[in-house]
């Protein structure tokens, strides 16, 4: 688990799953989100918007623990978790 003081957001690729509703864990609007997002495809927009970041592969979401899809730690510095997914959704 990544506490509050290491200062890393979490991003799941289900984030940006167009094949997903927003129930069920998409948090980009359906024009932002792509298919099938891959670790690979998250981590490189968010090293283009110059952040620093770690995948850690086989990580499940608490609300899908079976699902072991993987996730991306990124260094946020001042920046929010809502505004960082909208960044890194524009530019998968």
């Amino acid at each position: 688990m990544v506490s509050k003081r290491e200062k890393k957001l979490v991003l799941w690729p289900h984030y940006f799953d167009a094949s997903l509703t927003r129930r069920q864990g998409r948090r980009v609007p359906k024009a932002s989100a792509v298919h099938e997002p891959g670790l690979e495809r998250i981590s490189h927009a968010a090293t283009v918007l110059q952040l620093r970041c770690v995948i850690e592969e086989g990580a499940a979401h608490p609300f899908l623990p079976w699902k072991k899809t993987g996730r991306v730690l990124i260094e946020s510095g001042k920046i929010s978790k809502e505004e960082l997914i909208r960044q890194v959704a524009r530019r998968l």
